[in-house]
């Protein structure tokens, strides 16, 4: 008996509702998903080499766009709740084709947040392209040039959900004319065709089988991809986190040297003052009138200090702290080249030297 239309009807109808559905699955999704919205601005990148110089560097610029640095400090500055990593998740750089400009975006719910975060984002990547690339090869400057602005409205995606849905349905409809079909099969009296009900009984079981088994295949592949993801994640907060503590210390070493670079000034200065003084016609007799002023006390060590004493007091020095070897050592660093060969200073150090040394002094020679 061969099928009619009645009958062919009864048997797609599954496959026809699965899209439908499917449809208006994504349809709904479309509407009930996140209103979030996109800013953007962009930074322009430029050498005195020129273009030519600027544009090897681009990709490295748009991954320090991004990057976890980046997002931590406009996390500290905009006093965010999130974390340095879910913000991370919001920004996004680009390089525009035919030019040295980075385009920097943010998303997020709130149309003024977004912008917020976006401006944020490119001064601070503005100030950390002079700050790297400033004194390096080639000498890069970067620079704000145009400030956040909201792009549009919020993509919500309709063609592109309502395709996944169609399919989705029809892969579901497709099971289920398929169950719809094999359990029809099975109230075929004996006699009528029950050798090709059998067969595609047979056909239908190994169809469904291989659906599920596709399935599993598919969830094991979801679950591992969920797993590599997640390792990612961790990977890139640890990564974000090393480049914080590495940009903190690096800040500390650089007040350090500029303390330093202070420090050995103050005693140039005072040394070049010291020497003025020093090679300055002697003043004319006081009056008898006039009292004296009293003489600087000196250390109770008589004589100019040694260089080689004064370090081996150092080097022999345990109760001290780490701070204070250090600053000592530097100080013999600076006043090393004012010293004679058998390791004397001049008369003029004396007073810089009880200063600094005093501690030591006291601990070298308790009486």
């Amino acid at each position: 008996m061969r099928p009619t239309h009645a009958d062919a009807a009864r048997r797609w109808w599954p496959l026809a509702l699965g899209v439908l559905l499917g449809l208006l699955a994504g349809v709904l999704v479309s509407l009930l998903a996140s209103s979030a919205r996109r800013a953007e601005a962009s930074v322009l990148i430029s050498s005195p080499i020129g273009p030519a110089a600027v544009t090897p560097m681009l990709p490295n610029l748009r991954e320090l766009a991004r990057s976890g640095v980046v997002a931590a400090n406009v996390q500290s500055t905009l006093r965010l709740t999130k974390s340095a990593t879910e913000l991370r998740r919001q920004l996004h750089a680009t390089v525009r084709p035919q030019s040295q400009v980075i385009a920097i975006s943010a998303t997020d719910q709130g149309a003024d947040h977004a912008r917020q975060i976006a401006q944020e984002a490119a001064v601070v990547f503005a100030q950390l392209v002079d700050t790297r690339f400033a004194t390096g090869t080639p000498v890069l400057h970067a620079a704000v040039l145009d400030s956040a602005h909201v792009l549009g409205g919020p993509d919500r995606r309709f063609v592109r959900n309502g395709l996944i849905g169609g399919l989705v349905g029809l892969l579901l409809g497709s099971a289920s004319m398929f169950v719809l079909a094999s359990g029809k099969g099975q109230i075929v009296p004996a006699g009528e065709d029950g050798g090709e009900g059998s067969e595609r009984e047979r056909l239908l079981d190994q169809r469904v089988k291989g659906l599920t088994a596709r399935e599993r295949a598919l969830a094991a592949r979801a679950g591992e991809l969920a797993k590599r993801e997640h390792e990612l994640e961790a990977r890139a907060a640890k990564l974000a986190a090393d480049e914080h503590d590495l940009a903190a210390r690096a800040g500390e070493v650089s007040s350090s040297r500029r303390e330093l670079a202070e420090r050995a000034t103050q005693i140039a200065a005072r040394e070049a003052e010291r020497e003025a003084l020093a090679s300055a016609p002697p003043p004319p007799p006081p009056v008898p009138e006039r009292v004296a002023e009293p003489e600087t006390v000196l250390p109770p060590r008589a004589g100019t200090w040694n260089l080689n004493d004064l370090q081996r007091a150092v080097d022999a020095q345990t109760g001290a702290t780490p701070e204070e070897i250090e600053t000592w050592r530097t100080y013999l660093y600076f006043v090393r080249e004012h010293a004679a060969p058998d390791g004397s200073l001049p008369r003029s150090m004396d007073a810089l030297i009880a200063d600094v040394f005093a501690d030591l002094l006291r601990r070298s020679d308790p009486s």
